[in-house]
């Protein structure tokens, strides 16, 4: 075989393997969010039930700037074995909003203790933490999926979690009351 038969098969073949890592993100037709496995299985999109903020907005809470007066809090949902479920999480009992994977939301609170909880359908818990103002704090919502088991749990991150957050989409800006 020559050089050019060669080239000529190898594209025949790798072209249609390599044609699904190069799959556009999915876009829903309204202001939701959709995280999709990248398989050729024709896995379904796990999309937030309501509409998240726009891509200003994203870009805004990317820069994790603290709000003056108030506490923030990053909860992210970023892990490899975590690519199905919407968890809605909420702070205080105070009103859920969906996550999905590979998402995150910005709480700005009054400083002080706080309850975050979260809740999907089969399970829910819950993770106390305390901050001052002007204190940015980063949650981390863990889920693990297998075929045998599925999990979820928070857990305080350090501010490496920054990437994975920078590679994930805002899908809630939540101002309680009092808070700025």
């Amino acid at each position: 075989m020559n050089r050019r038969t060669v080239i000529a098969c190898l594209a025949t073949i790798a072209g249609p393997l390599l044609s699904g890592c190069a799959e556009r993100p999915l876009k829903p037709p309204d202001d939701r969010y959709c995280f999709r496995v990248k398989t050729k299985t024709g896995s379904k999109p796990t999309c937030t039930p309501a509409a998240v903020p726009d891509l200003a907005a994203d870009a805004q809470a990317k820069k994790f700037e603290p709000v003056p007066g108030s506490l923030v809090v990053y909860l992210v949902r970023r892990r490899w074995g975590d690519v199905v479920n919407v968890v809605n999480v909420g702070v205080d009992g105070g009103a859920l909003v969906a996550t999905t994977p590979a998402s995150f939301v910005r709480l700005i609170l009054t400083p002080g203790s706080h309850r975050l909880g979260y809740e999907w359908k089969k399970g829910k818990g819950d993770l106390e933490l305390r901050g001052d103002a002007g204190q940015v704090l980063f949650v981390e919502l863990i889920g693990s999926l297998w075929f045998w088991n599925e999990w979820y749990r928070l857990e305080m991150a350090d501010a490496s979690i920054r990437d994975r957050a920078i590679k994930s989409r805002l899908v809630a800006d939540v101002k309680v009351a009092g808070s700025e």
